[in-house]
């Protein structure tokens, strides 16, 4: 099993300190959920943490650990994880949705205006991610049934061209 964290392109000092805190409960999570790991990815992004305890554990339990700012391989790295831990981002959301993807995303609550909780919910009530905020990751890794989730629908690439047809006149109603 390959897990990926992404924090995304800013600072997520929260979520990196309480994952690294608490390696040891978070691989135990992992394990729970998932069975064996055995590849353990972590965009940091502008955080400053150092991973040095994640870093320890895994090195102890055999699972091999890459961290980074960013990488051009990130997409590689999301399409072959079978579970992602996000920050909230749209993006980063709805790119591992559609790669059909467990989720778990966890949001900033530092940030001002902070839509990611509105959209996590939405995204949540529909079925297609387990959402929660720092303090709760490993209780909502280990109590939720990630297999439960729905898939992600395909975008409806002529839905949006219709309904702007419609809006301004242009359908043939003959």
């Amino acid at each position: 099993m390959t897990c990926l964290v992404t924090v995304g392109s800013t600072k997520f000092e929260a979520l990196t300190q309480h994952l690294d805190d608490h390696a040891s409960e978070f691989l135990d999570a992992l394990e729970k959920e998932l069975g064996t790991v055995e590849k353990l990815f972590f965009q940091y992004g502008k955080t400053t943490q150092k991973l040095d305890t994640l870093r320890k554990v895994c090195k102890e339990r055999k699972v091999q650990f890459e961290a980074f700012e960013f990488t051009p391989k990130f997409k590689e790295i999301l399409a072959a994880s079978s579970l992602v831990i996000s920050h909230a981002g749209a993006g980063s959301i709805t790119e591992t949705l559609h790669l059909k993807k467990p989720l778990l995303v966890v949001v900033n609550e530092t940030l001002m205006d902070n839509h990611q909780i509105e959209l996590a919910e939405a995204m949540c009530d529909e079925g297609y991610l387990f959402w929660t905020n720092v303090n709760g990751v490993l209780k909502k890794l280990s109590s939720s049934n990630l297999r439960q989730l729905k898939p992600y629908p395909k975008p409806d690439a002529k839905a949006f061209a219709v309904m702007l047809d419609k809006e301004l006149g242009f359908v043939d109603n003959t």
